[in-house]
């Protein structure tokens, strides 16, 4: 019986669309907790206060511009709408939290990194691979070719 030792692109892009769910569901509430206090979050005041709890400046608008921040990059991996980027973006910021907390050890039950440092390498790998086909990056590439091909058809 013969192995093959690649993924199918239907396998693979189903893999990214599973990751993105989970990273950008990830970062989601989290921003939207800070921003609103929706999912038992801190609301903006009360993330000011775990930014001067960390030693960071909390000075408006900061805290708000970071909860705006992880918002959107969280909805943009879900998406995987500017993949890529957003998911830099998210992986540096969780990349912030991992720093933060690396005198608490390993474990997060005792305020270690490996939570945060768990998204973050995952975000780091959407970024290097991109979304895949099953999102807003792939819909919009095949439209501009698409637009390309007609453009270059009607050259002729």
């Amino acid at each position: 019986m013969a192995m093959t030792t690649g993924a199918s692109p239907a396998s693979t892009s189903a893999g990214l669309l599973v990751l993105r769910i989970a990273a950008g569901g990830f970062l989601l509430p989290h921003g939207l907790g800070k921003l609103f206090g929706w999912f038992g979050g801190p609301g903006i005041a009360g993330f000011a206060d775990e930014l001067q709890h960390f030693g960071l400046p909390a000075f408006v608008p900061l805290p708000l511009l970071l909860a705006i921040a992880q918002t959107v990059v969280g909805l943009l991996v879900l998406l995987g709408a500017w993949t890529r980027v957003a998911a830099l973006a998210a992986a540096l910021f969780l990349g912030t939290t991992v720093v933060l907390n690396l005198g608490g050890g390993w474990f997060w039950m005792h305020g270690g990194i490996e939570y945060p440092l768990l998204w973050a390498l995952a975000c780091v790998s959407l970024s290097l691979t991109g979304a895949g086909a099953l999102s807003v990056d792939h819909g919009l590439s095949q439209r501009v070719r698409t637009a390309g091909n007609l453009r270059h058809a009607s050259d002729r």
